[in-house]
């Protein structure tokens, strides 16, 4: 059975005319150096033909903080108010990642469970107290009778909470990969949507009004049919029709990172009710979708090398090329309501 777990707090969230930002960032093989028994870390351990050593370990976790400080400046913002981060192995990785000195002035909390991937990656959600209130998470496995017996893929992050104001339910995911052939492995990523869309259809019972967040590297494209059965809005798919993308393969440009959102974002229904009875009503849809972003730098693009162009990798298989990740990030810059100032 489930565990639920609820969380509150007694705390206001800032809500003003600075946007809002909701990211995702496949943080490719980000772990730390000790070898977990249980998963196959091998790779990454100072005695591996890697050398993953301590300090490529810090490299690697200073230029994630990078990724995300940058993209908490968007528009002017104030830090990232969510950040969906998948191929991270543990909570040690995370505390490390939120101690950084880019990221500790915003102090952020990570909401995380271990999954059973044999690699040992998990995804996660990293949110500001400032923006955030969490109220209720747990995970969502792929594995039943019939899928995933002969190995376990990554959970499915459901959270519930207050987004400045805003009830919202999120759901952070990372389907299984196209190893193998996108054809033959299409089956795996469409019950990952399927789970996805039970997860939804069972909150949308109790409130038909839901406000969600879908993030995720879904290994699949924003046109393909596993993307297509969760009946959302994504943002995503005007800038892959023009060729965009978060990461490439053979020369060409896919867009597996993407944010989606239920359609009811721009409806005006009636307030909710905090958790707390003698709380006062929070008005829902208090924030406006305001547009995508595909997140990149010089600095996150290889020059040299059969990947150049490409997201600039932290290994070029056993060589350290000091890179970021594979992938791109991806946000959404949400503003409110009462914005006296549109965002540009």
């Amino acid at each position: 059975m489930k565990k639920y777990i609820f969380i509150f707090f007694i705390q206001c969230v800032q809500l003003n005319a600075q946007p809002l930002i909701v990211g995702f960032y496949n943080c490719e093989n980000f772990y730390d150096t000790t070898n977990q028994i249980k998963v196959m870390d091998e790779d990454f351990l100072p005695t591996s033909e890697k050398s993953y050593s301590s300090k490529i370990y810090s490299i690697k976790s200073n230029h994630i903080s990078k990724v995300i400080f940058a993209l908490g400046k968007i528009n002017n913002g104030d830090g990232v108010a969510l950040m969906g981060v998948v191929e991270i192995e543990n909570k040690t990785v995370l505390n490390k990642l939120v101690a950084e000195p880019l990221l500790r002035k915003y102090h952020y909390k990570y909401l995380h469970f271990d999954s059973r991937d044999q690699r040992g990656i998990d995804v996660a959600l990293l949110y500001n107290p400032s923006f955030f209130i969490p109220y209720q998470y747990l995970p969502y496995s792929l594995t039943d009778a019939t899928h995933f017996n002969d190995y376990a893929t990554r959970d499915i992050l459901y959270v519930k909470g207050i987004l400045s104001g805003q009830w919202v339910h999120v759901l952070v995911n990372h389907w299984p990969s196209r190893r193998g052939g996108s054809f033959s492995s299409n089956n795996k990523r469409i019950w990952a949507a399927t789970i996805c869309k039970k997860i939804i259809d069972s909150v949308s019972l109790t409130e038909p009004d839901a406000m969600f967040i879908v993030m995720g590297d879904f290994n699949d494209n924003p046109d393909n049919k596993s993307i297509q059965l969760l009946n959302l809005l994504n943002p995503f798919l005007p800038l892959y029709k023009k060729g965009m993308g978060s990461i490439a393969f053979r020369d060409s440009w896919n867009l597996f990172d993407q944010i989606l959102i239920s359609p009811n974002w721009a409806s005006s229904k009636s307030s909710e009710t905090l958790p707390n009875p003698s709380a006062p009503p929070l008005p829902l849809n208090t924030l406006t979708y305001y547009k995508p972003i595909i997140y990149t730098n010089p600095d996150m693009i290889e020059t040299q090398g059969k990947y150049r162009g490409y997201p600039k990798r932290t290994y070029d298989g056993d060589q350290f090329r000091g890179g970021y990740s594979d992938h791109f990030p991806v946000a959404l810059i949400f503003k409110a309501k009462n914005a006296e100032k549109p965002l540009k």
